[in-house]
This record gives structure tokens, C-alpha cells and sequence, in this order.
């Protein structure tokens, strides 16, 4: 008998995360439930545009949970700049925030981001969200 083992391990397979917020508690907490999950090869934290930069250049990224309001650029700007400049990758993005009124929600759609989780918001919610974006399964 004859068994063939894939070249990819599970953990290969799996999506890589990266959450954008300036709250370092909010960052934490997100994070945490995402490792739980188990549903990700890894998830990392930046806590301002720049470094974010550096770590989706850095790393291969499928989905960024990016914050609307940040100190040195607000989310849509960082989310386009992402798009121009990683155009070739395949990035999928959540926008949160804690308020959005029309003008907000009006540049949201015209970035295409159809994804976003108003805060506050619960384990099952952000998770559902990202299984949602990812198309995997809601564990």
C-alpha cells in the first residue's frame, strides 16, 4: 500500500492575520480570540501604519483587521495604499471602528471594502466575520 502525504502541513494552509489598531487592549483581546480559534498560522499586531507596512512586506498577510481612526493615517487611506502597492497579492481587510457616520460609511463602499464590525463586538462576531471574509469554517 502506497500513501502519499501532501508537501503542505496544516499549518501551511492556514491564513495569516494582521490587526492594525493604536488600542493596544482592543489588539490584544482580538488577538487572543483568533489564536483560540486556531483557525490561523499566525496573527500579528501593529499599532500604527508604518509598522503595519513593514510587516505586510515583510510577511505574507491574508486578512488585516485595520481600526477607521489611527493616530497617523485613517484606515480606508492605509487599506488604498495597501491595494496600490500589493495589488499582485490577494489581501482581504475588515475595517473597525467604534463610530462611522455617512461620510465614513460612503468612502468605505467606493474602497470596496465590504466588511466591517462596529466595536464593540463580541468573540463569536469578530470570528464569524473573519470566517465570513475567508471563507472557512465557523468553528
Amino acid at each position: 500500500m502506497v500513501v502519499k502525504l501532501s508537501s503542505k502541513s496544516s499549518a501551511n494552509e492556514k491564513p495569516s492575520v494582521l490587526i492594525l489598531d493604536d488600542e493596544k487592549k482592543i489588539c490584544s483581546v482580538m488577538k487572543t480570540f483568533l489564536i483560540l480559534s486556531e483557525l490561523f498560522k499566525n496573527v500579528v499586531v501593529a499599532h500604527s501604519v508604518s509598522m503595519a507596512l513593514m510587516k505586510i512586506g515583510n510577511e505574507k498577510i491574508d486578512l488585516v483587521i485595520v481600526d477607521y481612526n489611527l493616530p497617523d493615517k485613517k484606515g480606508t487611506d492605509f487599506i488604498d495604499t495597501i491595494k496600490k502597492t500589493h495589488s499582485k497579492n490577494k489581501i482581504h481587510f475588515l475595517l473597525i471602528s467604534g463610530y462611522l457616520n455617512n461620510k465614513a460609511l460612503s468612502e468605505i463602499i467606493n474602497l470596496g471594502v465590504s466588511q466591517v464590525l462596529v466595536k464593540p463586538f463580541t468573540r463569536a462576531m469578530l470570528i464569524k466575520k473573519v470566517c465570513e471574509i475567508l471563507k472557512c469554517p465557523v468553528p
